[in-house]
């Protein structure tokens, strides 16, 4: 309100009825949050104050001015811009939506859809989220079975690499939608019972079949990273969930889903015991290569706006990965196998990518290399191909960093940070990575499910 106020004033218009709020959304208030959760929370804004200035700097700098908040960056460059910071120790993820009207707290009580529809394209992002919210509440028969629910599918996802949707994994959204879906129709099932359904249900869907809490669901092609693994929202308009998905990411929530419904689909059986469903994934044990990508900056507060950048751009370099891969295989059939009239382009749509072979798990866990000397974060990607060829890692990251920076703000992080990309294999991995890589291995071989990943492929150091 203080924001509201003072951007009113400056401006000379109406500060004794400008007015701002904020709205929870996501896990949080779904009641599905546990001790390493963040909290989503939207802030609404009039029409006088603009994202660029008024949110991302004069808003930026009362927070920073606040002893409750620490570890402030911005993430302008997202498909939807938010501001993260801790509250309290409490990570906050902070998008902005900006109203066409002067009271903006009041014009959010009513919730007026006329002037939710003619907010901007991030703006209508944001407000999925919250109409998402209340939908789901509506529609879920038992709130607290689905709470329940929704807690181990979030600790499922993290566990086992599955929970960053910038990736192409799980976002939040997502596994609410699923966890209500199961909940819906069967709304007398245990807590145990609901879990196991939603690996048998999910493991057997009809993909590219949307999963819809509303009408029935119909075949039909999403938006780019919505077209493998399609998921609406409760919204009308309906609208799909925004995703990344790729087919190497689909390829191993596949996998994780076989696994799930293999382990939980007798849990009367003597020998089960749930902690296996939640067992860290293997990197070390699974991948026998990894892309090792270093992100530094001088000085903390800009390594967090870097990471935050850089991020919002990985799935940019998930796919110049697979472009990497799949022109070095063209250049040996070419070479070796003298086809030479061969097609060297690639979309983002990548479905060449199975049938050569290639596959990347991007691991979503921040590392820190405590030999560097300036603050830094560490992603080691898993890497399986077939061929034997080498990878140029220089053209790589002259490629990404094309679309890091490609605008004023991406130049200016990029004079001041630096990223830096190896491949390396698993004696170079930090002890907490390689550590995970006790694995399922030791589990009955009747649990151990279908595995959709192709065991004889040659990992290439």
């Amino acid at each position: 309100m203080d924001w509201a106020k003072r951007v009113a004033y400056e401006q000379g218009n109406w500060h004794w009825i400008a007015s701002a709020t904020v709205l929870t959304f996501g896990s949080y208030a779904l009641g599905a949050y546990g001790p390493e959760s963040d909290i989503d929370v939207l802030c609404i804004g009039p029409c006088i104050a603009s994202l660029q200035h008024h949110f991302f700097v004069v808003l930026r700098q009362m927070l920073e001015g606040r002893p409750e908040v620490s570890e402030l960056h911005s993430i302008e460059g997202a498909k939807v811009p938010l501001m993260r910071f801790k509250f309290n120790g409490i990570l906050v993820d902070f998008p902005y939506v900006q109203l066409p009207v002067i009271n903006a707290a009041e014009a959010m009580h009513a919730f007026d859809p006329h002037v939710l529809e003619n907010v901007d394209g991030p703006s209508w992002r944001c407000l999925s989220g919250v109409r998402a919210n209340r939908q789901i509440i509506q529609l879920v028969p038992n709130m607290k079975k689905f709470q329940y629910l929704l807690r181990c599918l979030k600790l499922w996802a993290r566990k086992r690499g599955l929970h960053c949707h910038l990736l192409g994994f799980f976002a939040g959204i997502h596994l609410a939608i699923l966890a209500a879906y199961v909940c819906r129709r069967h709304p007398n099932a245990s807590i145990n019972t609901l879990l196991s359904l939603f690996f048998d249900i999910f493991v057997h869907w009809p993909w590219p079949l949307p999963v819809s809490l509303l009408d029935p669901p119909v075949p039909c092609r999403g938006p780019d990273g919505c077209s493998l693994m399609p998921i609406m929202l409760p919204c009308i308009p309906p609208e799909f969930c925004s995703s990344s998905t790729t087919e190497s990411t689909f390829s191993k929530i596949k996998e994780e889903l076989w696994r799930g419904y293999a382990l939980s689909k007798d849990t009367r059986s003597t020998d089960f015991n749930w902690s296996w469903l939640f067992a860290p994934f293997p990197y070390g044990a699974r991948y026998k290569c990894f892309l090792r990508i270093v992100l530094s900056a001088p000085m903390g507060e800009e390594l967090r706006d870097w990471v935050g950048w850089v991020k919002s751009r990985f799935r940019n370099l998930l796919l110049k990965v697979i472009s990497s891969f799949l022109w070095a295989c063209m250049l040996f059939f070419s070479t070796f196998l003298g086809c030479v009239d061969v097609d060297l382009e690639l979309s983002n749509d990548v479905l060449q990518l199975e049938s050569l072979g290639v596959y990347c798990d991007p691991d979503p866990s921040e590392q820190v290399d405590h030999t560097i000397t300036d603050p830094n974060v560490v992603f080691f990607w898993g890497l399986i191909y077939r061929r034997n060829i080498q990878i140029c890692i220089s053209s790589l990251k002259e490629d990404f960093m094309k679309s890091v920076c490609n605008n004023i703000y991406g130049k200016e992080k990029c004079a001041h940070s630096d990223i830096t990309m190896s491949i390396v294999g698993p004696p170079q991995l930090p002890k907490s990575v390689f550590d995970l890589s006790v694995y399922s291995e030791k589990l009955p071989q009747h649990m151990m499910g279908h595995q959709l990943m192709k065991q004889n492929y040659n990992a290439v150091s």
